[in-house]
């Protein structure tokens, strides 16, 4: 089970399952079948652990974690961007940069036009000029491509890399502006599906 003591926001997907990279499929399975029942609202003990909002969290990223581990493509595409290796374009480190700061939902409300909060490319670029952060800043700091912000900002559905990529770039970019990275991960990604983009 996750320990609230450590980040389960931070752990790839075969740690948060608890199996090892060369887990089989049916090990995979049973790990996935097994935190489902763990993170049950119905589990006794879990609320003293986790608030319902942090079991929901967890429940969201381990079917994430078996949606790619259980399709052998994914998986491959998912140990690759871990090993950095075959010349695929590798997710950069979680940056060890300080958020630029952490804001609040009235602060995000505010660099919206007190708009209703959604995370898409359009919202990202304000929030990010709220901040009076440029792009040349945000690269250095992230270790993403000016080019490949760009792109995220204006939903340059051409541009995007693959999804596996995608989510770790909006993750870093979203951590960097204090924002919650889960929330912009699914907002954004609901967002340029719906504009054409194939999640593979």
């Amino acid at each position: 089970m996750v320990s609230p003591l450590t980040s389960w926001k931070e752990q790839n997907y075969y740690d948060l399952l608890e199996v090892s990279p060369q887990a089989s499929d049916e090990e995979i399975r049973i790990a996935y079948k097994k935190l489902r029942a763990v993170y049950s609202p119905n589990s006794p003990g879990i609320c003293a652990l986790f608030s319902p909002q942090e079991r929901e969290e967890i429940l969201i990223k381990v079917e994430e974690a078996y949606r790619v581990l259980s399709d052998p493509l994914r998986r491959r595409e998912y140990d690759l961007m871990l090993k950095g290796e075959g010349g695929q374009e590798v997710i950069p480190r979680p940056t060890s940069a300080v958020p630029y700061r952490h804001l609040g939902p009235e602060e995000v409300k505010e660099a919206l036009g007190n708009e209703e909060i959604t995370f898409s490319g359009g919202s990202l670029h304000r929030i990010r000029e709220y901040l009076s952060l440029d792009l040349d800043e945000m690269a250095r700091e992230t270790k993403i491509g000016k080019n490949r912000l760009k792109a995220i900002e204006e939903e340059d559905i051409e541009a995007l890399p693959a999804p596996v990529y995608l989510k770790g770039f909006l993750k870093t970019y979203a951590k960097f502006l204090g924002l919650d990275p889960y929330r912009v991960v699914s907002e954004y990604l609901e967002g340029i599906t719906q504009k054409g983009y194939q999640r593979g």
